[in-house]
């Protein structure tokens, strides 16, 4: 069994107010997609790396993870309109690089270079098992829904039944061609790759992900991760 790893880079980075790709914005000395690279660069299950990226943004993407040294990549392809777009382009990027039925598509955020290769493996494991999976974190707030024009509570849901959605999500091969495709087809767009499983009828297992597993959209996530990676290299060098 194979996996390939999907890296959606076309983030305009408007709330970062960087007015450029926000994966290309620097993050301790390199652009935030070189991080992220290489958590799937170092992580032996991976076996290869697709980057979809916006338009015209293909040879500085190229250039940067090539002075990484990221063998993996395989491919460097557009994006589209939406984030299902772009991660529908990337699937069928897979296609060409040689994905089959059983081998596991990892859909994963550019921005988000915390992720740690236990919670990837983790969710290897259990789409091995389910056929899909997604790192999560339990909600700590208190959630309530309200009447989207007076903005009046109309109730407030249960806690213990709520998480927040995070990535990798990953799915079989297989099985992520046709839950895509029959979105696609359909002109249906989820606000996750996994959806589109749930929408196929699929099980989709939920692996629980530490509280720094996250995309960065703002400045300030910026900052927090900045002090993530100097406490986990200073963790290292005990």
């Amino acid at each position: 069994m194979a996996a390939i790893a999907i890296l959606g880079a076309g983030g305009k980075g408007k709330r970062m107010g960087a007015g450029k790709n926000k994966c290309l914005m620097e993050l301790l000395g390199k652009p935030i997609i070189s991080w992220t690279a290489l958590v799937f660069e170092r992580c032996a299950e991976i076996g290869k790396i697709i980057v979809v990226c916006g338009e015209g943004e293909e040879e500085e993407f190229k250039t940067e993870l090539g002075k990484e040294g990221i063998t993996k990549l395989v491919s460097i392809t557009q994006g589209g309109n939406e984030r299902q777009d772009s991660m529908w382009n990337g699937l069928r990027e897979a296609g060409k690089a040689g994905a089959k039925k059983g081998d596991l598509i990892l859909f994963h955020n550019g921005a988000n270079p915390l992720v740690l290769q236990e919670e990837i493996l983790e969710g290897m494991k259990a789409a091995k098992e389910f056929g899909a999976s997604v790192l999560a974190q339990p909600c700590k707030d208190t959630i309530k829904t309200v009447n989207e024009k007076t903005l009046l509570v109309k109730k407030t849901l249960n806690r213990k039944e709520l998480w927040a959605m995070q990535t990798p999500q990953i799915i079989e091969y297989e099985l992520a061609m046709k839950a895509f495709g029959k979105a696609m087809e359909e002109k249906f767009y989820g606000t996750d790759d996994v959806q589109l499983v749930e929408r196929y009828g699929g099980k989709v297992k939920i692996v629980q992900c530490g509280y720094e597993n996250i995309r960065l959209v703002t400045p300030d996530d910026i900052i927090f991760a900045e002090r993530v990676m100097e406490k986990r290299r200073h963790a290292l060098s005990k």
